[in-house]
């Protein structure tokens, strides 16, 4: 009978032990991320940005982080699905509409950045001449889309 009670204190004091470890580990944040951005540790930042894409799956902000530093990771297909995501969550500003426009740049699918950036300009971009003079550059390479005008 001593022998079960030992046993199961050792089984409790083992389980809250594990349960106080996981509580104690707190969630990342954005802000962290941000600070392994600034720091250059892209890898880092990214691996936090699908830590909290994975505690919160609805959060835009997370989806259009991740798809960042992605980007400046030049992964571009990644990049532009985690956009994708945050557009779809409701980013509605410009942001995700850029990086995907350069993300599909990066891959040299013309014609989805150039609709990218066009969405980008109707969201109203405060880059919104170099944002015209990336429309124009694509327009050379695609002179079919030279009539299309939002």
């Amino acid at each position: 009978m001593r022998r079960l009670i030992v046993l199961l204190v050792l089984t409790l004091t083992l389980t809250l032990a594990a349960a106080n470890a996981a509580l104690s580990e707190p969630e990342p944040t954005i802000a962290d991320g941000e600070q392994k951005a600034a720091a250059g540790d892209l890898k880092g930042a990214t691996k936090i940005y699908e830590r909290i894409t994975q505690i919160q799956p609805d959060s835009y902000e997370a989806f259009a982080h991740l798809g960042g530093t992605q980007l400046l990771s030049q992964e571009y297909g990644e990049a532009v699905k985690s956009f994708q995501r945050a557009i779809s969550l409701g980013d509605e500003g410009a942001r995700s509409f850029l990086g995907m426009g350069m993300a599909y740049l990066h891959m040299g699918a013309f014609g989805p950045a150039r609709a990218a950036f066009v969405e980008a300009r109707g969201r109203g971009t405060a880059n919104a001449t170099e944002v015209d003079g990336i429309i124009s550059w694509i327009d050379t390479r695609q002179p079919g889309n030279q009539t299309f005008t939002p």
